[in-house]
């Protein structure tokens, strides 16, 4: 009813201030309609983009009750969602992870209380849960606050991300560096780590033991410059880091190193440089081996070697004093071709000791024939022939670090295969033989025989010279002209 005192005016007015009122109540009807809507269609696609997601998204209560969990638990942990949702936390977490949970809730706790808390903070925690088949799976759990309008807490959110695989690696490669590790400190070998410039960065016990440091620190701290410390032929290093700049590493190396009280000592050394994804240079690491006792007995042994070779080199020239000297003249011009030749020290070792008895095998040739005063018959010169094979015969059993009995036989043979006692060719003779069939010419011509005069130096490089490449290698014959022509040597008396 209308108030009789309001004048007809005053009625349409307060007619269309009520329909106002009428229409911004359907419109504030309507957008909290649409604000409903709106909210209803954001949680769909959150909870839709939750459910599709391969890690696992949950919220708990303050109560740490879960009261959802996404469809991705059951692929993760197999459990479904309902098994989960009924699961308490105790029994989804092992008893260490539930005791970090809990610590960590605590503390945030306090800080909250206390007010010194940032409302969006996330903590991440790496957790070990419990999977349906009996196994756990290790996950990097994010955890938030669900607040409400007044900022106060009111549940939990969270993921789970599956970081078992990397775990496991991490794992993995936790056990492989303590088992290096054991390796490395247990070692009968120097194991070490050096800059490109010269210093130990990292060395073992046993490295130090060999060097005579009593730890690896004082290795470290006293070895500045290893190429002048360390190498006593500093040449060595410069050398090795070629090697490695070329090849990527440098194989068993033998060298000497100097000890802390100044001796030196014999090393097996293996070493490698070690670069990043740029190919840069970072450090070279390398093993050691002390051979010292080692070459020390091999030193003795080839020291007796030698005093036997000598002692049968003697027998020999007491059958045929005629060629006293010879073996020695041929020994000592094989080793002087062989070092020109830059052939290996053992080699060279092993030519020498095969020079000084390459006629043993004339202690089967009748004494007679061997100081015979004149041009042999053809049937005395296969008889000397002879010496060749019987020297093979005479060696083969016993065993020489170097091929000294193969040497001998075929010291006659010749590379086109003219020569005796089998008729070898150049690709089928030792280097060592096709440097003292040379050798053995040269000595014999320059020499005074039974039966000729000496026909003179001369006559003996003309020899060689003439027949370069057809009964003598061409390389040896050019390493003999050299020693003579152009480094004065001169053939021993």
């Amino acid at each position: 009813m209308h108030d009789p005192s309001k004048t007809y005016q005053e009625l349409l007015e307060d007619n269309a201030s009520l329909k106002q009122r009428i229409k911004e109540l359907e419109k504030s009807e309507a957008e909290s309609k649409r604000a409903e809507e709106d909210l209803q269609k954001s949680e769909e696609k959150y909870r839709l983009l939750a459910d599709k997601i391969p890690d696992i998204v949950f919220i708990l209560n303050l109560d740490l009750q879960t009261t959802y969990v996404s469809p991705s638990v059951q692929t993760v942990l197999g459990f479904s969602q309902e098994e989960r949702m009924q699961q308490t936390v105790n029994q989804q977490l092992t008893p260490a992870s539930l005791s970090i949970v809990f610590d960590t809730f605590a503390r945030e706790l306090v800080l909250e209380k206390e007010g010194r808390i940032d409302p969006q903070r996330k903590i991440t925690l790496e957790l070990e849960y419990y999977h349906k088949d009996g196994s756990t799976c290790w996950t990097e759990t994010i955890i938030s606050a669900i607040r409400d309008d007044k900022r106060v807490l009111t549940a939990i959110h969270g993921v789970n991300r599956d970081i078992t695989a990397r775990k496991h690696a991490e794992e993995y490669l936790r056990q492989s560096e303590e088992n290096y590790r054991s390796i490395f400190e247990n070692a009968q070998e120097g194991i070490y780590r050096t800059t490109p410039e010269g210093r130990f960065t990292m060395a073992n016990h046993a490295m130090a033991r060999i060097l005579g440091y009593d730890s690896p620190e004082e290795l470290m701290d006293s070895m500045t410059d290893i190429t002048h410390q360390l190498y006593v032929n500093p040449e060595e290093r410069i050398k090795v880091i070629e090697q490695i700049r070329l090849h990527g590493f440098a194989k068993d190396v033998e060298l000497q190193f100097y000890r802390k009280d100044g001796r030196t000592i014999w090393v097996y050394r293996t070493m490698r440089g070690i670069r990043d994804e740029k190919g840069q240079l970072l450090y070279y690491e390398g093993i050691v081996e002390d051979i010292t006792d080692r070459k020390n007995s091999v030193h003795q042994l080839r020291k007796a070697l030698g005093g036997t070779i000598l002692a049968i080199a003697s027998l020999v020239e007491t059958r045929d004093p005629y060629t006293a000297g010879h073996q020695r003249r041929v020994a000592d011009m094989s080793r002087a071709i062989a070092t020109e030749m830059q052939l290996s020290n053992d080699q060279i070792d092993g030519l020498r000791m095969a020079g000084k008895i390459h006629d043993i095998g004339k202690v089967s040739v009748p004494a007679e024939i061997l100081s015979m005063p004149k041009k042999l018959t053809d049937i005395e010169f296969s008889l000397i022939k002879a010496h060749a094979q019987s020297g093979y015969d005479i060696l083969k059993d016993i065993e020489f670090p170097w091929p000294i009995a193969k040497i001998i036989l075929e010291h006659h043979e010749r590379m086109d295969g003219s020569g005796y006692p089998n008729g070898l060719t150049g690709d089928n003779l030792l280097i060592e033989s096709r440097i003292m069939a040379v050798a053995d010419v040269v000595a014999s011509m320059a020499s005074h025989r039974p039966y000729r005069p000496s026909l003179g130096l001369d006559a003996a490089l003309d020899e060689i010279t003439k027949c370069r490449g057809v009964l003598y290698d061409s390389e040896v014959v050019d390493a003999c002209l050299h020693i003579f022509n152009e480094k004065g040597y001169k053939i021993i008396d």
